[in-house]
């Protein structure tokens, strides 16, 4: 099975689980755990296909707008998750040597 496969078959599988246990709880709404479900499906796909940075940052995404919505806290959660984005940015970006995050640039 080659990569392409696996993420797709992950996800997949992710997203009939996910969508059962949605039509199972009677307590939880559709539409924003559907974008908790689709978040979380597309995690271990992005980690094979593109890496953690750009699998981490979608995610977050999608499971943060889900609980702006949920908790009815959009502009602010926004504004967290845009600082999430920022910080993943920074933790995961390509440096050209083994230096650490806080060392200063000469």
């Amino acid at each position: 099975m080659t990569r392409k496969q696996t993420a797709g078959s992950l996800t997949a599988g992710l997203i009939l689980i996910g969508l059962a246990i949605i039509i199972l709880v009677k307590d939880i709404s559709f539409f924003p755990w559907i974008l908790a479900v689709i978040g979380i499906a597309i995690l271990p796909g992005s980690i094979l296909k593109e890496g953690w940075r750009h699998a981490l940052t979608a995610s977050s995404w999608l499971i943060g707008l889900a609980l702006c919505f949920y908790f009815d806290v959009f502009w602010p959660g926004i504004l967290i998750l845009i600082g999430i984005t920022m910080i993943l940015e920074g933790l995961f970006s390509k440096r050209p040597s083994k230096r650490n995050i806080f060392d200063e640039d000469e």
